[in-house]
């Protein structure tokens, strides 16, 4: 009789588990004990596949992991009353059903519960999964952009944080410079608790007077710019601004208005101001939060544009052309810059094995070149080892973000010298010579000057020897740069990951597309970019893209496709290593522009690697990528007669020769060259069909000199070898045979 009572009791307590409880109750039951609750949900898909349900006595997060019962989340909305049933889980400190073994709607289109009002710190685990308010909210970052992360926020004292995921409506909208009343779901996320908002109705303005356009900086000079900004009632018009955060000097523009604008002369060129403006109403003053301008630099602002394959020469408009398009040229640009330094050599780069780049950095500085060099942690970087240089190097961001960078910053304190080097190339022999690749070189010391700064916040001083206890990189970065820059009458916009919101921007610059659209790139697997390209198609925009990594996990590629956006992965042997888009290169009059730089169109470019991207608005330059977009789409999409040339004078190049012998050549030809003065050389061997198959850089060939050329593994033909030095060359027949 014992055992009966003891079975039944048991069977008792496992019925009763099983029935529906309270959420609270639910919340005390061990993990992994299967529990069903019933409650309104709060949010839908503005929060992805997560619904969080409240009743009256608590809340708890409901997700569909693997095994859950199908049409969940799909049938589940914002005021649906449900019945969930599905064992507990902690993910990452938050507490919830997963997976959901069963659910069903009860009934749709019930209030919502009022949120409990709160202050920041009751964003705990007591009210976890809860719809909160809190009141009298400012924003950190007010005055800029919603991206996907973390926001501090602050009222009565305290702080907490909200966090905005991939794809969520606020993305792109203005963080409000206004005091806001707040609302959001308390979550948790590894130990750190955040509100989640789940569309703009959330935010709701609570003060009387306050900005409804940040202050933007425009009419960039060397001596000063304007600024303008918008409030929501008519108040006077106050910038106050100066070289440290004390802004020490002020200036009244456009008066009693809601439309202000300030115009600064007088200052520095290529030097750094922040700025705050100011408006009073006669009741309330309102003060932005302070941004970070500069000042145009007086440098020559010549911007040269690489390709390391052959670029499509007949869609040029106006005789413009890259500077180079075989691996040789990138290279030999860089070494180019490297040995004319005058001072100071900043490195951030991803990887590096090419020994020839390490070597001429090492001579720079054992010629008393200052040279700093970040490398990523986990990548081989073998040109760096065996020996190590003997400049310092800092390996950063170790763990699974990446220093993703690719830059060079070359005599920044000079005004005629200072150069950035960016694109999307390592120096790496399989980036240099094989991979379609990009590389622009600017200089501008304005520029430069930006980049070192994101150097040092990296190394963690401005010293030779970097700072060890103060480096930093990834989320630990602060946004501490000018953004926009005016160089030689040319905009220039530039990001770093992940501080800069570096995706919205994009997405901005896509937005501005009225004709056209061309992309190349690796990876494609942030939403937000994906729905920017969809839209501009929807809009009539001639959209084209190459997207090389189509089998990424959350690749745009296919949703592209089925949205009718002419895309194409890369079809030939090698490998789409861009990450450019180009904006309007066929109207000249509508802000055509570039998007290039290390950042792949990915959530973790965006949000947890070190990343470098630069927006230039130019008709050339856009046309110049144009050309190589075109040449890439011709062999992507299997198009005939895919040649490619060069745009060198090919009549000869004066006080050189040049002898081939053997030609025919079995295996190797020895190349006799004299040269009456000191030139750098770039060796080409072409195919019969336009196709670069090897590319040579020797600087300062002067006298005589014997080259040995190896054709091994070359099919017998006819082959093409081209010398060109300063943008002169001579082409000889080359014939292979077997």
């Amino acid at each position: 009789m014992k055992k009966l009572f003891l079975f039944l009791f048991s069977l008792a307590l496992s019925l009763n588990l099983m029935a529906q409880m309270d959420i609270v109750d639910a919340r005390t039951m061990s993990i992994g004990t299967e529990v069903t609750i019933e409650g309104i949900v709060t949010n839908g898909s503005e929060l992805g596949i997560i619904r969080y349900v409240q009743d009256a006595t608590g809340a708890i997060a409901a997700y569909p992991g693997s095994g859950s019962a199908p049409d969940f989340p799909d049938n589940v909305s914002r005021g649906d009353l449900v019945e969930i049933t599905g064992p507990l889980k902690d993910f990452n400190g938050l507490l919830e059903i997963d997976p959901i073994t069963s659910f069903t709607v009860i009934s749709s289109g019930n209030p919502v519960p009022a949120p409990e009002v709160v202050t920041p710190n009751s964003i705990n685990e007591e009210n976890e999964a809860k719809l909160l308010q809190i009141n009298g909210v400012s924003f950190t970052n007010g005055g800029g952009v919603f991206s996907v992360g973390n926001y501090e926020i602050n009222a009565s004292g305290e702080s907490s944080e909200i966090y905005i995921r991939s794809n969520h409506p606020l993305i792109g909208s203005d963080i409000p410079l206004a005091t806001v009343n707040l609302t959001g779901i308390s979550s948790e996320f590894n130990g750190i608790y955040q509100l989640l908002p789940r569309d703009a109705d959330d935010i709701v303005i609570a003060d009387d007077f306050f900005f409804t356009q940040a202050p933007q900086q425009s009419d960039i000079n060397n001596g000063g710019f304007t600024v303008r900004w918008k409030t929501n009632e008519t108040g006077s018009t106050t910038l106050r601004y100066g070289t440290t955060p004390d802004m020490t000097n002020s200036i009244d523009g456009s008066g009693n208005t809601t439309d202000h604008e300030v115009t600064v002369t007088g200052l520095d060129a290529a030097e750094f101001y922040y700025i705050a403006a100011e408006s009073d109403n006669g009741s309330s003053t309102i003060t932005s939060a302070m941004q970070y301008y500069s000042t145009a630099s007086n440098s020559n602002g010549s911007i040269r544009v690489y390709f390391n394959h052959g670029v499509d020469n007949s869609a040029s408009e106006n005789g413009a052309y890259p500077n180079g398009i075989t691996p040789a040229d990138l290279e030999a640009a860089i070494i180019e810059r490297i040995s004319n330094a005058t001072s100071t050599i900043d490195v951030s780069v991803y990887n590096v094995n090419r020994d020839e780049i390490i070597e001429a950095l090492t001579d720079a500085y054992n010629n008393g070149i200052q040279v700093r060099y970040i490398a990523d942690d986990e990548t081989a970087n073998l040109a760096l080892e065996d020996p190590a240089p003997p400049f310092p190097v800092y390996k950063g961001n170790a763990g699974s973000p990446l220093m993703h960078n690719k830059f060079f910053v070359i005599d920044a304190a000079s005004e005629d010298e200072s150069w950035v080097i960016s694109g999307s190339t390592n120096m790496t022999e399989q980036n240099l010579a094989t991979d379609y690749n990009n590389m622009v070189i600017i200089q501008d010391q304005a520029l430069a000057k930006a980049y070192t700064v994101e150097f040092e916040e990296m190394w963690g001083s401005d010293e030779p020897n970097p700072g060890i206890f103060n480096v930093k990189f990834g989320e630990s970065k602060a946004d501490n740069t000018p953004h926009l820059f005016m160089v030689n009458g040319t905009l220039i916009e530039s990001y770093f990951s992940p501080s800069d919101n570096t995706t919205v921007n994009i997405v901005n610059a896509l937005a501005t597309a009225d004709d056209d659209l061309e992309f190349a790139l690796l990876t494609f697997t942030k939403n937000e970019l994906g729905t920017a390209v969809r839209d501009a198609h929807d809009a009539g925009v001639a959209v084209r893209g190459i997207i090389d990594n189509i089998n990424d996990q959350g690749s745009e590629y296919e949703w592209l496709l089925n949205n009718d956006v002419p895309v194409s992965q890369d079809n030939t042997s090698k490998q789409t290593h861009h990450k450019y888009a180009i904006v309007d290169a066929t109207n000249p009059n509508s802000d055509p522009l570039v998007v290039t730089g290390s950042h792949n169109w990915s959530n973790s470019a965006d949000v947890r690697n070190d990343e470098n991207t630069l927006i230039i608005h130019s008709a050339e330059i856009a046309n110049i990528f144009f050309q190589e977009f075109e040449a890439r789409w011709c062999e992507a999409t299997g198009g005939n007669n895919c040649i490619f040339t060069s745009t060198t004078d090919f009549t000869g190049i004066d006080g050189f020769t040049v002898q081939v012998n053997p030609n025919p050549v079995r295996e190797e030809a020895q190349l006799y060259m004299a040269s009456s003065i000191s030139r750098n050389l770039t060796i080409n061997l072409w195919s019969n069909t336009g196709q670069l198959l090897q590319s040579r850089y020797l600087p300062q060939v002067q006298g005589e000199q014997t080259e040995a050329f190896s054709v091994r593994g070359l099919p017998a033909g006819q082959y093409v070898l081209s010398f060109v030095s300063e943008g002169k060359g001579l082409a000889l027949p080359l014939v292979v045979v077997k």
